[in-house]
Order: structure tokens, then C-alpha cells, then sequence
């Protein structure tokens, strides 16, 4: 079976780690797109993905004493943060250009998976309806990472071979 060394739910992790380390610590951050949740009373950040693209082509390596093939493809993955509330539009110009600078990648490289920051789109608004029929403040931008996760496959290896000769004509007759 096949296993891979960065999941989503690393990526999502190392993001929530950067988000909180720059907002206010009773700001909830959420992971976005889930079903029969509500949503927080207030402010609050959802990350949602939007897609994963590989960067380069897979590069693979073998361990012949693992029984194993490791292919390293480097991937874009790209997040749509929002966030609610009367400090949205704050909140996401903090995060946006936050993305660009070395403390995102010094915090990210802290986690130590080799994921990095790559860039953050500019803010823009766009409408919110809740539950009650109210409109609620909205700022969203898009953020990619780039990872380089390693999927690890069974591989099998020859340690000895035996070599031997033979009459293919007696072995295997013209016209047999």
C-alpha cells in the first residue's frame, strides 16, 4: 500500500498555526466546507482548499534495503482564507501580507515538513448572508503553499542473480 509524507491535514495544521500566531487568540479558525456545523458567533478565519498542482515532475529514488520506491513530486497547494466579522477586512490584510515576508517562512519551516509559503492574492470583499438573514462583514484572499510530499510505494529488488548458459536450438527446436 501506498503512503504519502504530507497529508491535507498537515498542510491545514501548519496553516492554523501561522493564522494564530497572528491574530487575536480568541479568534476561532476553522477548517471551511463542513456540513451541519454552524458557523462561530462573531469573528472568526475558515480555510477552505481550492486545489493541489504539481510544481515539477516526480522525482524518484529507491532503497533496496526497505523494499521501497520513493516518488517526490514538488506541489502548489492553495487555500481560500476568509474572514467574518467587524475586523475582517483587518484581519485579511494582516494575513495577506504576512505570507510575504521571512516570518512566514521562518514559521512554517518550523513545523519542519519543508512546507513554505508562496504567495497571498489581495483581499476583496464579497457578501455574506447568515443563518438569520443578516449580512455579516467578508474578506477573503487565496494563499498557496508549496510542499514536496513523498509517496512510498513497495519496490522489488534482485540482491543475487544466477547466470547460465544454454543451447537455445536443443532448449527450444527450430520449427517445435
Amino acid at each position: 500500500m501506498a503512503t504519502i509524507s504530507i497529508t491535507e491535514e498537515h498542510l491545514f495544521t501548519a496553516l492554523r498555526d501561522f493564522i494564530v500566531s497572528l491574530v487575536d487568540p480568541n479568534l476561532p479558525v476553522i477548517r471551511g466546507l463542513q456540513n451541519r456545523v454552524p458557523t462561530p458567533e462573531g469573528g472568526f478565519v475558515a480555510m477552505s482548499p481550492l486545489f493541489s498542482q504539481g510544481l515539477a515532475t516526480t522525482v524518484q529514488t529507491y532503497d533496496g534495503v526497505a523494499d521501497t520506491q520513493t516518488n517526490q513530486q514538488s506541489k502548489q497547494w492553495t487555500a481560500q482564507i476568509d474572514c467574518y466579522g467587524e475586523s475582517a477586512n483587518d484581519t485579511a490584510a494582516i494575513l495577506s501580507a504576512m505570507v510575504r515576508t521571512p516570518y512566514a517562512a521562518d514559521r512554517f519551516a518550523a513545523g519542519g515538513l519543508g512546507i513554505q509559503p508562496l504567495y497571498a492574492s489581495e483581499p476583496r470583499q464579497l457578501a455574506f448572508v447568515t443563518g438569520e438573514s443578516e449580512y455579516q462583514e467578508r474578506w477573503t484572499f487565496e494563499l498557496s503553499l508549496q510542499y514536496n510530499p513523498q509517496v512510498v510505494v513497495p519496490q522489488e529488488f534482485a540482491d543475487t542473480v544466477t547466470v547460465g548458459l544454454i543451447n537455445v536450438d536443443v532448449q527450444y527446436p527450430p520449427g517445435a
